[in-house]
């Protein structure tokens, strides 16, 4: 087992948390049953209702006592899911984005844990003065939306800026030689995102998943493109994703794209109503290529921390006087 001051903070079994991903890709089949496996789920509340929101932290609570949380991107909260999840007392608050001071200090009102997700230094200064209990460091290896460093080198100045505060490490890990890895270099943990996507309980679509199981080494890329065509862009943020014949398409023809936006919105929902994974935005992190099955999310978090410890054993035995 390994044991790290994140898990008594966040009330965990194991070092690992399951990224708060978007409405599409999280569930409170998927939060629970990384909960329940002693990691920590977290519901994506980016686009979800108030109402629906509520209905998947109560179906968590039905199918786990195990700690949970929510996630939510700060410039574009929606103050009524906020204030809903608030309301149900989640233990874990989760966020991406901006200024969490505000969020921050709301969600510790209700006795709650915080996580904030960092992508530079100077985000990870921000958000020790907010109070966070816990820092997230994402490196540019990671799917979806972000940051511009690399983990190797975002990681050690994070810790440094922690201080005493745990430190979990998301960006291209999924399996225990990425939890190891970051182990060694100060992480408390790690955060995965894609590796769960992969996963029965994951609601993501089945082109999604086989598009990841068919990966290779390389075959993401970031970009803005993706929010464009959703029309709704973060300023100064890329997303990652699979590289397909969309983006091959719309790389680096941005100008036409925002002239074509609905064109390319409308070839898109074609695409995710026929399973065309070809023409689909597939959000996924570097790591995507070293996942090979779908399995459980229960035993992709027993599995990673099994090995990571066997790993981290050998190295040990091997380095030893």
């Amino acid at each position: 087992m390994i044991h790290t001051r994140v898990c008594d903070v966040l009330g965990i079994v194991h070092p690992i948390a399951q990224a708060g991903m978007a409405r599409q890709q999280t569930s409170a089949e998927l939060v629970a049953a990384v909960s329940a496996a002693g990691g920590l789920g977290i519901l994506g509340c980016l686009g979800r209702p108030a109402d629906e929101a509520v209905a998947e932290i109560r179906r968590i609570r039905a199918l786990t006592d195990r700690p949970f949380g929510v996630n939510f991107v700060l410039h574009l909260l929606d103050e009524d899911t906020f204030a809903a999840c608030l309301a149900e007392r989640v233990p874990v608050f989760s966020f991406f984005r901006g200024d969490p001071a505000e969020a921050v200090a709301r969600a510790r009102e209700t006795g709650a844990v915080t996580l904030h997700q960092v992508t530079t230094v100077e985000e990870a200064t921000q958000a020790c003065v907010a109070g966070v209990d816990v820092l997230v460091a994402q490196g540019t290896e990671a799917g979806g939306h972000q940051g511009p460093v690399p983990l190797m080198s975002l990681l050690p100045d994070v810790t440094t800026v922690a201080q005493e505060r745990p430190v979990l490490a998301a960006g291209g890990i999924v399996d225990g030689s990425g939890l190891a890895a970051v182990l060694c270099l100060g992480a408390a943990g790690a955060l995965m995102g894609t590796r769960f996507l992969a996963t029965p309980e994951c609601p993501a679509s089945p082109a999604h998943k086989a598009a990841i199981l068919r990966a290779r080494p390389g075959a993401t890329v970031a970009s803005g493109i993706f929010d464009m065509i959703w029309g709704n862009e973060w300023p100064g943020v890329q997303a990652r994703a699979l590289r397909n014949a969309l983006t091959a398409r719309w790389g680096g023809r941005e100008g036409e794209l925002r002239a074509r936006r609905s064109e390319a919105l409308a070839a898109l929902q074609m695409a995710e109503s026929t399973g065309d994974f070809e023409e689909m935005i597939l959000l996924a992190g570097e790591g995507s290529g070293r996942i090979s099955e779908i399995r459980p999310a229960g035993e992709v978090v027993q599995t990673v921390v099994t090995d990571a410890a066997r790993i981290l054993s050998e190295w040990g035995a091997r380095v030893a006087p």
